[in-house]
């Protein structure tokens, strides 16, 4: 009976492990206090989306963009808050497409925070 019971915690977490393959494949994920490299791509333009936080909708801002360190250039979501957008497009209207992204907080008080990368001429 044990073998069957593993059984079924094996199909359980490989079942999880797909869904959060799925998940992190489609999002950007950054933790707090890590940094992640990403290239913004405007031309897959800006939007606004609605998400559930804290059973409340709250509006969210949609950039496509891909992690540079992944070297496949996927397109991902990557949806913050009103501040941390401003921050990111003040960086991108200076012409700065590769910026690396610094999560700070956590809950509400997440704020991510964009630096510029240089890059070679």
């Amino acid at each position: 009976m044990a073998n069957n019971q593993e059984s079924v915690v094996n199909q359980q977490n490989n079942y999880f492990d797909e869904i959060d393959e799925i998940l992190g494949n489609k999002y950007v994920n950054i933790g707090p206090g890590q940094k992640k490299d990403l290239k913004f791509m405007l031309e897959k333009g800006i939007t606004k989306v609605v998400k559930p936080y804290n059973g409340e909708p709250a509006e969210k801002i949609r950039f496509i963009v891909a992690e540079t360190n992944e070297g496949n250039g996927t397109q991902k979501f990557f949806d913050v808050g009103k501040r941390s957008a401003r921050l990111i497009v003040t960086k991108l209207k200076e012409g700065h497409m590769l910026l690396r992204i610094e999560r700070v907080g956590s809950g509400k008080e997440t704020l991510y925070i964009p630096t510029e990368i240089a890059t070679n001429p």
